[in-house]
């Protein structure tokens, strides 16, 4: 149960149990404001991505939720990727993606449990990051990685 406090326009105004703001029993803010994004090895051009997103907490979030993928260069997010990979980012197991911008920008929504997971696919030697853009603005991306 949230903390209860009483705004200056009289609706109850509060902190939700994943630190997130309530109002009148309405998420004012959503809870996901982190993630993690694990870049796993290489496998025959091939690259497993695993998004978990989080609330403040640090815990995974138990609801869907919609994020953007966006593809880097590198971890300082100056440009996006040239090509995007031979293939690029595609959906694994878990979640839903929709090309925006193909093979650099994407909408994604996760699994009730929090979970995206991708696949990076690359015939060359192309150097990417993944970002994460959540519902409050923060961008999260990995380290930057190149097939071999």
């Amino acid at each position: 149960m949230p903390s209860v406090i009483r705004s200056l326009y009289g609706r109850l105004m509060g902190i939700g149990q994943q630190n997130q703001l309530v109002s009148n029993g309405i998420n004012v803010t959503q809870p996901c404001v982190d993630a993690t994004i694990t870049v796993g090895a290489e496998v025959s051009n091939v690259r497993a991505i695993t998004i978990q997103l989080k609330d403040a907490r640090g815990n995974d979030i138990n609801y869907v939720e919609t994020v953007e993928i966006l593809v880097f260069t590198d971890a300082t997010m100056t440009a996006f990727v040239g090509t995007g990979g031979s293939t690029g980012i595609a959906i694994g197991t878990d979640g839903a993606l929709l090309a925006l911008v193909a093979k650099k920008v994407f909408l994604a929504t996760s699994e009730a449990d929090g979970d995206i997971d991708l696949t990076w696919t690359d015939t060359g030697t192309e150097q990417a990051a993944v970002g994460v853009r959540l519902p409050n603005g923060r961008v999260v991306v990995s380290a930057a990685f190149a097939n071999t």
